[in-house]
């Protein structure tokens, strides 16, 4: 039995996202595909639009066999932290066989070729780098720019997201030595950032989705939600810069914008700079709410969101012993040791939050973390 491994969101889930699913097993020829989800906090740095277990039902109803949850550490950290974090977790999992994931280019080779320069920098490269930065581009920027200064790769290679985030698996998979093997399809539909609706026979892009939702009455969570918890967070640390992706210098920024502070959104937007980007201050400050300061280079468990009956027979083929499935949150995670069971309690947190947001939202009681099981389809 063969088994492809994707890394997703699905916030929300749409065509595209089962068109991918059904591309991957094609591709590959295999007989299961294995998704490893982002909870319910995206890497945005927002939460999703709806809950983990409503993603994941969507998930499996349109092709996914297994749903795994992305620790939040990873799942709310920069692209790069992003892909590490599923590279580990598919990798671990011991039978997954092949990452498949989209791009606009289409082309593994040249991916693969570009991960393999930024794993071996070379010395004009490193400059052209730290030129950027000194310059006061932001890390991703000055990445970009030197990879084109150095004639490393085209400019519009680099202009797209899903090749990004393409570059970064292939990344993670060349420095942890990881045996999957990466195919990327060509992303079809509407472009990543187009925020209009689509024709009905085009892919939607999901920021388009996201933001017809938010301007409906369906019921969802955003950024804004959190704004109280937010500045309460920031208000009452001493020290930003102990948390993950705060510098001193963009601590120092948050804080001397903090005494304006009236909600999230209007903050982001004044604490945003050429040298840190909306994405990467949203992060930062879910760093903070959450109490994350790094990000340890493991995954010693992974939480099972949802799966298709015929897939249980994967979970047998688990041998790695230093991974921990959870299915039934209060049992299981008493298999853990203390260092793991308190970065678990960062994920129970996040999601207890959520559904406290929620329900004080719609006035809707929703079960908490060790109440709720793996959605099981037949």
């Amino acid at each position: 039995m063969k088994a492809v491994g994707i890394i997703g969101e699905y916030n929300p889930f749409h065509p595209g996202h089962a068109y991918h699913l059904r591309q991957a097993r094609e591709i590959t020829g295999a007989d299961f595909t294995v998704v490893i989800l982002n909870g319910d906090f995206v890497q945005r740095g927002e939460p999703a639009v709806f809950d983990k277990y409503s993603r994941t039902r969507t998930a499996l109803e349109g092709g996914a066999d297994l749903v795994f949850e992305l620790p939040l550490r990873f799942g709310i950290s920069s692209a790069g932290d992003f892909a590490l974090g599923g590279i580990l977790a598919l990798t671990q999992l011991g039978f997954v066989s092949d990452i498949c994931f989209g791009s606009e280019c289409g082309d593994t080779q040249s991916l693969w070729e570009i991960a393999a320069l930024l794993a071996n920098e070379t010395e004009a490269f490193r400059s052209s780098l730290d030129a950027g930065l000194r310059q006061g581009l932001s890390y991703p920027a000055a990445r970009a720019r030197a990879l084109i200064q150095t004639g490393s790769c085209k400019e519009e290679l680099l202009r797209q997201p899903n090749n990004i985030l393409g570059i970064e698996y292939c990344l993670a998979l060349q420095k942890t030595g990881s045996p999957l093997t990466p195919v990327t399809i060509l992303r079809k539909g509407q472009d990543y950032h187009e925020s209009t609706p689509s024709a009905p026979s085009c892919y939607p892009s999901a920021t388009a989705l996201r933001r017809e939702i938010y301007a409906s009455a369906t019921p969802h969570l955003c950024l804004e939600d959190f704004s109280d918890m937010i500045g309460y967070a920031l208000r009452s640390c001493h020290d930003l810069s102990q948390y993950k992706d705060i510098s001193p210098e963009l601590a120092d920024r948050i804080k001397r914008k903090l005494p304006d502070y009236r909600t999230v959104d209007e903050f982001v937007e004044d604490c945003q700079t050429r040298t840190f980007t909306a994405g990467r201050i949203r992060r930062s400050l879910l760093h903070c709410l959450f109490g994350i300061r790094e990000t340890p280079p493991a995954i010693p468990y992974l939480r099972l969101l949802g799966m298709r009956k015929r897939a249980s027979c994967l979970l047998t083929q688990i041998e790695n012993r230093s991974l921990t499935i959870l299915s039934r949150l209060a049992v299981d995670g008493k298999q853990l040791t203390e260092p793991d069971r308190k970065l678990l309690e960062q994920d129970i947190f996040a999601s207890d939050l959520y559904r406290q947001v929620y329900g004080r939202k719609y006035r809707e009681k929703r079960p908490n973390e060790y109440q709720c099981s793996p959605v099981i389809l037949g």
